[in-house]
C-alpha cells in the first residue's frame, strides 16, 4: 500500500497536497533545485564580475575598439555555452525532482544522493526531450515572429492602423499557441521518468494526459509563476533597489548587485519545488481518472 491517498483530487486538493509533499519533504526538494540554482548564481556573478572589468573607472579612457569587441565575443559565447548547459542541469533536476515525488508516492524513501544516482541512465532522454519540446515551442514562436513581420510590413504599405490591428491579433494568436504547446507537454517529463519512455512517446503521452486538463495545467503554473516573482521581489527587491540608489557603476552598487543574486537564487530555490511537484500531482491524478492507477497499485500489492 502507498503512504499517498491515490484518488482523483480536485484543483485545491492538487495544490494542498503539493504544498503538504513540499512541507513534508522540504529539505529534499530544495537540495535536488539547488542544484541548477547553484550553476546559475555562478553564471550571474560570473556576469557581473565580467562587465565590471570591461567597464572603465570615470576618468579612464575607454579600451581599444578591438579589443572591446574581442572580449563582447569571448562573454556571448560564454554565455550561450553556459545557457546550453544550464538547461542540462535543469533538466536533469526536474527529473530528479519528479523521481523523488514519484517514490514518495509509492510509500519509498529516498535521498538526493540515491535520486541523482538513479537519474544518470535518464540524461540522454531528458536532453533529448528538451531538444523535442524546444523545437516545437519555439520553432513555431519564430515562425509566429515571422509571420507577423511580414504580414505587419504588407499591411502598412495599405494602413498603418491596419498593420498595427493585424501585428496585435497575430500576436495574441502567436501566443496563445505556444502556450497551448507548452500546456500540452506539461507532464512529459514524469511520463519520461515514471514510465520509461522514449522522448517522442514521453510527448505523446503527456499530449494524452492533459486531454481536458490543460486548465489545471495553466493554473498550476500561473500560481507557481507568481510565488517565483513574489519571491524574487521579496529576497532580491531590496537589494537591487539599494543598489540602483547606489549607482550601478559604483563599488557599493556593485556588492549590492552581488548580494541581491544571492538571495534571489535562494528565493527561486525555495519555489522551483511547487511546480515540479504538482506537474507530478496532474500527471498521478490523470492516471487515476483515466486508467485506474490507484487499483493498480492495489492489486499489485495484495499479490506479493
Amino acid at each position: 500500500m502507498t503512504h499517498v491517498d491515490l484518488r482523483p483530487l480536485s484543483i485545491g486538493e492538487l495544490f494542498d497536497r503539493a504544498f503538504v509533499l513540499y512541507r513534508r519533504h522540504f529539505w529534499l526538494f530544495v537540495g535536488l533545485t539547488a542544484v541548477p540554482g547553484i550553476f546559475a548564481l555562478t553564471m550571474t556573478l560570473a556576469q557581473q564580475g565580467f562587465q565590471a572589468l570591461i567597464t572603465p573607472n570615470p576618468g579612464e579612457p575607454p579600451g581599444a575598439p578591438a579589443d572591446n569587441l574581442a572580449g563582447a565575443l569571448w562573454f556571448l559565447a560564454a554565455m550561450v555555452t553556459s545557457m546550453v548547459i544550464y538547461w542540462v542541469v535543469y533538466m536533469i533536476a526536474l527529473g530528479a525532482a519528479t523521481l523523488a515525488v514519484s517514490e514518495i508516492y509509492m510509500g519509498r524513501t529516498v535521498t538526493i544522493r540515491e535520486v541523482y544516482g538513479r537519474m544518470r541512465g535518464r540524461i540522454g532522454a531528458l536532453i533529448v526531450l528538451l531538444l523535442v519540446v524546444g523545437l516545437r515551442v519555439f520553432g513555431i514562436l519564430l515562425l509566429g515572429v515571422m509571420f507577423i513581420s511580414g504580414s505587419v510590413r504588407v499591411a502598412s504599405t495599405v494602413s498603418p492602423v491596419l498593420g498595427v490591428l493585424l501585428g496585435l491579433m497575430f500576436l495574441a494568436a502567436t501566443f496563445g499557441i505556444t502556450l497551448f504547446l507548452m500546456l500540452r507537454y506539461g507532464v512529459s517529463i514524469p511520463a519520461l521518468i515514471v514510465e520509461g519512455l522514449r522522448p517522442g512517446a514521453a510527448v505523446r503521452r503527456s499530449v494524452e494526459l492533459t486531454r481536458g486538463r490543460l486548465g489545471r495545467v495553466f493554473l498550476l503554473g500561473l500560481c507557481a509563476m507568481l510565488i517565483t516573482y513574489a519571491a524574487v521581489i521579496l529576497f532580491q527587491g531590496p537589494f537591487l533597489a539599494a543598489a540602483m540608489m547606489a549607482g550601478l557603476e559604483t563599488t557599493t552598487g556593485f556588492w549590492l548587485n552581488v548580494a541581491g543574486a544571492v538571495t534571489g537564487t535562494i528565493g527561486t530555490t525555495l519555489t522551483t519545488p511547487f511546480l515540479i511537484i504538482g506537474l507530478a500531482l496532474i500527471y498521478y491524478d490523470a492516471r487515476v481518472r483515466e486508467e485506474g492507477f490507484d487499483l493498480e497499485l492495489t492489486l499489485a500489492a495484495l499479490d506479493r
